[in-house]
């Protein structure tokens, strides 16, 4: 666990980079845009747009993956309390008739748009941009953790589809989807072989795919 020295250090060295995009002496709203769910064999991908509406944001910030499920609760709901907030969902059925990849660009697509309002600026995690969006945005390879905005938006993002693998379970009981949240894990693998696909497993993925041929 790092100390609050040096969570406050990491913080100021998210936000400089952030800092590079804004306009001088004019308002300018940065959207950060993450993914999470590329993975799994189940369930949808989820995004996250974030744009903090103010700098005093003191709460731990990293890549969603470095951080404990408790942390990443306690920095979802700061981040809902200081950032206009967009998210896009992408279901199973669609990511197969899709593709993973441009499933993840519409989710991304989504968020963005369900923004409450326009941002002037797009940071994307990852080395792409998001088609269908008439707005200026940069691509950050790395960027969960390198830019605050994008580090926040994938928080959101993996707390929001962890709350939705946790209702699959409940309507699913038998995959374990609250703990593996879909990823395959040897009991998710072992569950599946034994109970078959659900209406939420990713028919297109190879080992869901091997079990229907």
């Amino acid at each position: 666990m790092r100390s609050r020295s040096s969570q406050a250090r990491r913080l100021d060295q998210l936000r400089r980079f952030d800092r590079q995009f804004r306009r001088p002496r004019a308002p300018h709203r940065i959207a950060g845009v993450d993914e999470a769910g590329r993975g799994p064999l189940a369930g949808p991908v989820v995004a996250g747009a974030v744009v903090l509406r103010r700098s005093a944001f003191t709460v731990p910030v990293d890549d969603s993956k470095r951080l404990s499920p408790r942390a990443r609760r306690r920095a979802f709901f700061a981040i809902l309390a200081c950032a206009d907030v967009g998210i896009g969902i992408v279901e199973p059925s669609a990511i197969d008739t899709r593709n993973i990849f441009h499933a993840s660009l519409e989710a991304m697509r989504q968020a963005v748009l369900h923004l409450p309002e326009s941002p002037d600026r797009l940071l994307i995690d990852g080395p792409w941009t998001v088609p269908g969006l008439d707005l200026p945005m940069t691509p950050v390879v790395h960027g969960d953790r390198r830019s605050l905005a994008i580090a926040c938006a994938s928080i959101v993002a993996k707390v929001v589809r962890d709350e939705l693998m946790c209702w699959y379970d409940r309507e699913h009981p038998v995959y374990g989807f609250a703990r593996h949240k879909g990823y395959p894990t040897a009991a998710h693998l072992a569950a599946l072989v034994a109970h078959g696909p659900s209406p939420i497993h990713r028919r297109s993925f190879r080992p869901v795919a091997a079990l229907l041929t």
